[in-house]
């Protein structure tokens, strides 16, 4: 990946049929990222520090072989992820567990599993409240429905600290939640990619006054959250029929101007175990 890595930033055009942007490479054409899918993984899951800035990691053994050989996942999977579920979502997933996903307008299949977090609520300068995964403000998906923080929600799922989930719209709509969508490809890319956006706090860096100067706690999220988490990637993936790539939003916006700098303080390791157990449980 270093390779990827030290590419220019933002756009790179071998002629113009083949325009890829941002440091992990998107082409318009292909609406994929450069490389292999664990390639595009390594370079999308980078770790996201303050102010946005991405230092490589190393990634979990299972998404290493998902990427290289993971096959098709399958109904045992699907289950075992359902069964992981808190409900009413467990019940509301069931539903909906044979139903297509999203594809692109030109008929490209869903291929991304982004992961974001909310940055909200905001502080400012206040401290972050004391139970923060027990706090009903943080942890309310009022600001998140449509006509709160936008007309719409802006993801297909919300997931809060108590790992409960809220989908603002199903895994079948084609949604725009990232820059590389809604300002540089546009319509085109809808489709391409889920949404995920984890609750997590933010207050100003010290001395801050500006959105981009902000922090998160740590740890970032809960034991509940990586688990309702990596539930949505296996079922989201069966309900595909293939292992979608796991990105960070602002990997996937990275070289993008004005691109955010979510989700902080993730724990990949954590993430990957998580997935490791539903898939352990699969085989049961």
């Amino acid at each position: 990946m270093k390779r990827l890595l030290a590419l220019p930033l933002l756009l790179i055009s071998t002629s113009a049929l083949a325009e890829e942007i941002g440091e992990c490479r998107f082409d318009r054409e292909t609406l994929s990222f450069a490389g292999t899918p664990l390639e595009q993984a390594t370079c999308l899951l980078r770790k996201i520090e303050l102010r946005g800035e991405k230092k490589p990691q190393k990634l979990p053994k299972v998404l290493v072989r998902l990427m290289q050989d993971g096959g098709t996942p399958g109904a045992e999977q699907k289950a075992a992820a359902i069964a992981a579920f808190q409900e009413p979502y467990r019940a509301y997933a069931l539903l909906h567990a044979d139903a297509p996903v999203s594809q692109t307008q030109a008929g490209l299949p869903l291929a991304y599993f982004a992961i974001h977090d909310t940055s909200t609520p905001f502080y400012a300068n206040e401290p972050f409240p004391r139970r923060l995964d027990r706090d009903p403000r943080v942890n309310s998906f009022e600001p998140y429905l449509a006509g709160g923080i936008a007309r719409e929600p802006v993801a297909h799922i919300f997931l809060n600290r108590y790992g409960q989930i809220w989908p603002g719209h199903e895994f079948a709509e084609g949604w725009r939640a990232t820059k590389l969508e809604s300002r540089v490809v546009g319509p085109a890319a809808r489709g391409r990619f889920v949404h995920i956006e984890t609750v997590q706090p933010r207050r100003f860096l010290p001395g801050a006054t500006t959105r981009k100067d902000t922090y998160g706690p740590k740890p970032g999220f809960t034991g509940e959250q990586y688990r309702q988490l990596a539930a949505l990637y296996v079922y989201t993936s069966a309900r595909a029929g293939r292992w979608l790539i796991p990105g960070f939003h602002a990997a996937i916006d990275g070289g993008i101007p004005e691109a955010h700098d979510d989700p902080q303080n993730f724990d990949l390791k954590r993430f990957g175990r998580e997935v490791e157990t539903i898939l352990r449980a699969a085989k049961r």
